[in-house]
């Protein structure tokens, strides 16, 4: 069981996906800051920080780049609504810089945060929302977060092999890059940086490098870029195999994200 809609936010940079869903999603990462709260369920998932379980009624973040999953049992599904908002967005509203925004703790359960998450999200969410009221309900939320875990953010460290490794994934994505290629990047065997980028990133170079692929065909699509096309274009072999990756990755299928919709 799955239902899934994207909802367009007044302020560029956000976006609001409400998702329920017994199913499982592989590991994976966002561009985005991402809060939200569970509205009723539960949510079992692993995450760069730790163990996330999270029922009714608990706020839930991400920081982008953070390799997590989310954990379903079929015939129990789980009903969540999430925001995602770019780091210059955030970096805006927090009034910190981005080099010291990051949300600690992937799960909070105070009642006082969970009202304020609530709040932003249905003004979000809305049809007619005052850029105003959105600016000040995301900026108690953002506020809160982050003024509570800016002192203790450390960024993660990766070794310089795997950072190769990504900035050319990042840079050389629609080519046919294999591990080959990933291995004299690094100057490791296949074995070693096959072993070292998946310890130090949560996932094969493989995987994070489709994840890439579904982020750049999504910007694609949204840009207006017919949905084979972004496919081809992004590295994929045909529509039929992005609509896949998409759905895993972002819970709706790249129709439904362009064309958002209520369920």
């Amino acid at each position: 069981m799955h239902r899934s809609v994207r909802h367009k936010s007044a302020i560029p940079g956000i976006d609001v996906i409400s998702i329920c869903s017994d199913c499982s999603f592989p590991r994976h990462t966002h561009d985005e800051f991402g809060f939200g709260y569970i509205v009723d369920g539960g949510q079992e998932s692993w995450s760069g920080r730790g163990l996330v379980e999270a029922s009714a009624g608990d706020v839930i973040t991400v920081n982008p780049g953070e390799v997590h999953d989310g954990l379903g049992s079929k015939g129990r599904p789980r009903h969540w609504h999430m925001a995602f908002l770019s780091p210059d967005v955030v970096a805006d509203y927090a009034g910190w810089p981005l080099s010291q925004i990051e949300f600690r703790d992937p799960v909070f359960r105070r009642a006082g945060m969970s009202r304020l998450v609530v709040s932003a999200i249905e003004t979000l969410a809305g049809d007619h929302a005052d850029p105003a009221r959105i600016e000040e309900s995301v900026t108690l939320v953002l506020g809160s977060l982050v003024n509570e875990t800016v002192a203790e953010a450390v960024p993660p460290k990766l070794s310089a092999a795997v950072c190769a490794v990504m900035d050319r994934m990042r840079d050389e994505w629609f080519e046919p890059l294999s591990l080959d290629d990933f291995a004299r990047t690094a100057g490791m065997s296949k074995f070693q940086i096959l072993r070292t980028f998946s310890k130090e990133v949560g996932i094969t170079p493989h995987a994070y490098l489709t994840q890439h692929r579904v982020k750049q065909a999504r910007r694609l699509i949204l840009e207006g870029v017919p949905i084979a096309e972004a496919a081809v274009a992004s590295g994929f072999a045909d529509q039929s195999h992005l609509t896949r990756a998409y759905s895993r990755q972002f819970g709706l299928t790249p129709g439904r994200d362009r064309n958002p919709k209520s369920a």
